[in-house]
């Protein structure tokens, strides 16, 4: 079991490395997204409960993103294998359309169900039209604060399936930077952004909890929406 989880989040994590492809959205297909929120939403409330399963997946995640981070850079920057991976990752997210549907616990879809996925969707949408490097400032006091405003919004990226850390990378100019520093291990570059995570992260997972446990239908809707528009990202 102590395995799985962390070759669950070994997975994860080398998939983060991938403009378009969510982390959160990899969570679900390999089933232990709920599980994530829940145990980081209870970590303060009972450590001696979630935080193992934590410690496993950061485990894995770290591992896999640190280990794939070269790897998947150089994939992508390939003419000949960027859009081979891109394609593969695309048919993994369409299959796990029919998964996140079958979560929302809805039999027949009505208009107001596609409103949702529509509102997803175009969030996605709005976010994806914002130039890469809007944000990029590379010293200095306004650099540092950049990146824990970035480590914030890429804490929201882990935990909404569909918004793809690496594209909220590129959008904060600070893509090519953060990848390096983890494959040269240059890790104490990280501690703005690392800090921004761990804020966003536990800001983010307790309020999306209250949503899944009041309205799981209508936050998964819109979670497909999210994830849909992420394919338009890779292709």
């Amino acid at each position: 079991m102590n395995l799985i989880i962390i070759l669950k989040a070994l997975w994860i994590g080398s998939t983060m490395t991938i403009p378009g492809v969510s982390g959160g959205t990899m969570a679900i297909i390999v089933g232990i997204y709920e599980q994530l929120i829940s145990s980081i939403n209870g970590l303060l409330k009972n450590p001696r409960k979630n935080l193992p399963f934590i410690i496993k997946f950061l485990i894995g995640a770290g591992t896999g993103f640190i280990l794939f981070a070269k790897l998947v850079t150089s994939l992508l920057e390939n003419p000949t294998t960027g859009p081979i991976v891109k394609i593969f990752f695309i048919i993994i997210i369409l299959a796990g359309i029919p998964f996140l549907y079958k979560k929302t616990g809805i039999q027949k879809l009505s208009l107001s169900h596609l409103l949702y996925v529509l509102a997803g969707a175009l969030i996605i949408y709005l976010i994806s039209l914002i130039p890469a490097g809007t944000f990029a400032q590379s010293s200095g006091l306004l650099g540092l604060l950049i990146q824990f405003i970035g480590g914030i919004i890429i804490a929201i990226a882990l935990v909404l399936p569909g918004i793809s850390v690496s594209h909220m990378l590129l959008i904060l100019g600070i893509y090519e930077s953060v990848m390096k520093s983890v494959y040269t291990f240059q890790w104490l570059n990280l501690i703005p952004i690392i800090l921004g995570v761990l804020l966003g992260t536990f800001t983010t997972t307790a309020i999306l909890e209250k949503f899944l446990n009041k309205h799981p239908d209508k936050v998964y809707l819109i979670i497909i929406g999210f994830v849909a528009a992420s394919l338009g990202m890779l292709i």
